[in-house]
């Protein structure tokens, strides 16, 4: 007898109030913005010190609004989209440097406003930076008609410590400590394995191996250490 396999995520998807599944060729429509305002100081050309002002630009079509607000925002659509290469490329390259969705707010951390209706201060389905420094007037009503995406620099020092005072829990910082580090190394793994540059050397690809399989290590480490065996990760 023949059996068919449905898979379960597809029965989940159909039930209503279902935490929708971002799916990029659907909900993805990124643009560059239309203008930028650099903002670093005169007299070294080819020196960024901070990221452009920029126009909002389109980050969702009108399907990936539709499921970014349902619910308010789920939290697993909007984790996923963070974490998409093509969204954090883009936001990373106006930025002028990698980043990586941030496990928690530091100095460092800059945030991408999402706007989830069409009467707020930008269109549906846009973002805007927000980086250090840099305020923004709010001029709509309802603060649900946004969604927020906090990004920080990849070579950013996020620390245990620094994950504990957000999470408020000693395991649950860890976890979260391990997942950041795996993910810097996963997307610097991604670069090395992806560059063109056929001419590099070999000392300089050992160095760039040997960065992404540090935080590897340390993912590795936070997991199957002792507490006393984590102090070196408390440091920056």
């Amino acid at each position: 007898m023949d059996a068919t396999i449905i898979p379960l995520t597809s029965r989940r998807s159909s039930q209503p109030g279902a935490e929708p599944d971002f799916n990029p060729d659907r909900h993805l429509a990124l643009e560059p913005p239309a203008w930028s305002l650099d903002l670093s100081p005169g007299g070294e050309a080819g020196r960024r010190h901070r990221p452009p002002i920029t126009a909002p630009f389109r980050v969702l079509s009108r399907d990936g609004v539709a499921a970014a607000a349902r619910r308010g925002g789920s939290a697993k659509f909007l984790a996923d989209l963070a974490r998409h290469p093509a969204v954090a490329g883009a936001v990373g390259g106006l930025m002028g440097t990698h980043v990586i969705p941030a496990p928690v707010r530091t100095g460092e951390s800059s945030d991408l406003i999402l706007s989830l209706a069409d009467d707020s201060a930008w269109p549906a389905g846009f973002g805007m930076l927000q980086l250090p420094g840099t305020v923004l007037r709010q001029t709509a009503r309802m603060p649900a008609a946004y969604a927020r995406l906090t990004y920080v620099p990849e070579d950013a020092p996020v620390t245990l410590r620094d994950l504990e005072a957000g999470v408020g829990d000693a395991e649950r910082a860890r976890v979260a400590w391990m997942r950041h580090k795996a993910l810097v190394s996963h997307r610097k793994l991604g670069r090395l394995l992806d560059s063109p540059d056929a001419e590099c050397d070999r000392r300089t690809l050992a160095h760039e191996l040997w960065e992404a399989l540090s935080d590897a290590e340390q993912a590795l480490e936070a997991l199957s250490s002792e507490s006393e065996g984590l102090e070196i990760f408390y440091a920056s």
